[in-house]
């Protein structure tokens, strides 16, 4: 049990990083020409989709019994490293 509130303690801190990168996202998407932006929707699509995949994952974690909560750990974990590749990706392509 302490395991997976020190991980869920931990996802609260990583997604105060990220929100970091999304506001940099977001501030580069403000300065873009819509041609532009219209090029990169799928990636911002991509972005969100897997945000909302992410808090899912987080709150079956947060319901699971002891038993699951490792194997929901590591499934919110492989979501979370697809996030952050997509949002890394994105930002490293934006002007």
């Amino acid at each position: 049990m302490q395991l997976k509130e020190g991980y869920l303690d931990h996802v609260l801190d990583e997604v105060g990083a990220l929100a970091s990168r999304v506001a940099l996202l977001n501030a580069r998407f403000a300065k873009l020409k819509v041609s532009v932006k219209l090029e990169h929707y799928r990636e911002l699509e991509d972005i969100r989709n897997r945000f909302a995949e992410f808090k899912r994952r987080v709150e079956e974690l947060a319901d699971a019994d002891d038993r699951e909560a490792v194997r929901m750990q590591e499934v919110a974990e492989a979501t979370w490293k697809d996030l952050i590749h997509s949002v890394d990706t994105l930002l490293a392509v934006l002007p």
